[in-house]
């Protein structure tokens, strides 16, 4: 509440001198007042101190990466998520002392006080074992917990006084889920279970790798696991060190991942931060790190959703089924209008276009879905009747987040291929738990 108490000071303040600055200059409005760059600087620097709450809205108000938001909002959010401020040593200390008790660096060899990391809830910190091993030690922020109801209390004054997010984003219900996903995101003894539960997932498979975890490093608030090699996916390809088809098999088996962990584990890791997935350039490894964000999905959700890639991939020509699975999963109503109908189908559509039968493989370095969406994301946003499930929200930020990677990585991908091969292993699993539920019936 201090916080905003002085930034809503300041921002008036400063939307008052840009508009004056518009009247002498003759300057038109490109965007709200209060979005000027000195709003965004003061916006930037209390949003940092907000962390969680902060990151967390902002991430679920982008929607499908569609420019529905002011560019300077986006810009905002890249800033905070980038700018989370560190916790001084003697609080750094303190925390792990109450977490771990006051013998907790009898189990390291080396520990580095500075974090190569911060993020929205937690800093990450490299240390060294006593047995040689190399591990990340990530710290929660203390209070984070605590403060969020408060602090998501403060984002919906602040979002709804600077008026950035139109009403179709249904603001009140982001906040509700943002607020239960803080609230298992902050607890380090569930994630320490997801990374577990991961690790058992993903071992048949050596190309994906993650990482262990050190239990007795670890507590409510403070997570420890192996340490993992590789840069992010996103760096290692800018460098250009990435042979093109070496980033065509790392784009495919980024898919590959994200249909399985929906439809085959139905266990997903949500969280669409690229720096999540780790590519070591000599090994080839690819690693996932960060597990605070996982949901389930019940099996008649999973099956529902597939239809609907499935219909979305064959094109216009399943309209109606687009539209069926739409209102099965709770995207329409039944009450829409044509406009409303006419935008979400092309949406869907366009989303389905790397699965289309005529782009394989599908080159997304050259996709721009999330720029020729926008028109219709803005129709959608006016015109539709009921916000999105919950599931769906944490969903659509993987499903984009892996896009939007498979792009940064210039990925060309035999996705349709991956989605057909996902379909048949879902269709053998449901007949299987069919004929032996039936056996279980008649024993």
């Amino acid at each position: 509440a201090i916080h905003f108490g002085g930034l809503g000071i300041g921002l008036a303040a400063g939307a008052a001198a840009a508009a004056v600055r518009r009247a002498v200059s003759g300057e038109q409005e490109a965007h709200p007042l209060l979005m000027n760059e000195a709003n965004v600087e003061r916006l930037a620097a209390t949003l940092c101190r907000l962390r969680g709450a902060a990151l967390k809205v902002g991430q679920m108000l982008s929607f499908n990466d569609a420019d529905v938001l002011p560019p300077a909002v986006r810009t905002l959010m890249e800033r905070v998520r980038n700018g989370a401020d560190w916790m001084p040593a003697w609080q750094l200390e303190e925390t792990l002392r109450r977490e771990l008790g006051d013998r907790w660096r009898e189990h390291v060899e080396s520990f580095d006080e500075e974090p190569v990391a911060a993020a929205s809830i937690g800093q990450v910190h490299r240390a060294t074992l006593v047995d040689g091993r190399r591990v990340a030690i990530k710290v929660q922020y203390p209070g984070v917990s605590d403060s969020i109801v408060s602090d998501l209390w403060s984002m919906r004054q602040l979002v709804t006084y600077t008026g950035v997010v139109p009403p179709g984003l249904y603001l009140d219900r982001v906040l509700e889920v943002a607020r239960e996903e803080l609230l298992e995101e902050c607890d380090y003894e569930r994630e320490a279970a997801n990374t577990t539960r991961f690790k058992k997932l993903l071992s048949p498979y050596t190309e994906l790798a993650v990482p262990a975890v050190v239990p007795q490093l670890s507590s409510k608030h403070v997570l420890t696991t192996e340490w993992m090699a590789g840069l992010p996916i996103d760096k290692a390809a800018a460098e250009g060190a990435i042979e093109p088809a070496e980033r065509d098999r790392i784009g495919e088996r980024l898919l590959w991942l994200t249909l399985s962990e929906l439809f085959k584990f139905r266990f997903m890791q949500t969280d669409p931060n690229w720096s999540n997935f780790l590519y070591e350039p000599r090994t080839r490894q690819l690693s996932m790190i960060d597990f605070g964000a996982c949901r389930e999905y019940d099996a008649p959700f999973a099956a529902s959703y597939l239809r609907l890639v499935r219909a979305c991939a064959d094109g216009e020509a399943q309209r109606e089924a687009i539209l069926h699975h739409s209102r099965e999963l709770g995207f329409l109503t039944g009450e829409e209008g044509r406009t409303m109908l006419d935008a979400h189908t092309r949406a869907a559509v366009l989303v389905g276009r790397p699965f289309a039968d005529g782009e394989q493989p599908y080159d997304f370095g050259k996709q721009t879905i999330s720029k020729r969406v926008t028109g219709d994301v803005q129709t959608m946003l006016r015109e539709r009747l009921t916000p999105p499930r919950k599931e769906i929200y944490s969903l659509h930020r993987r499903l984009n987040g892996c896009f939007q990677l498979a792009s940064r990585v210039g990925a060309r991908i035999r996705a349709r291929e991956i989605l057909l091969e996902i379909e048949r292993d879902h269709e053998a699993a449901e007949q299987a738990a069919e004929l032996a539920a039936e056996e279980q019936a008649t024993a």
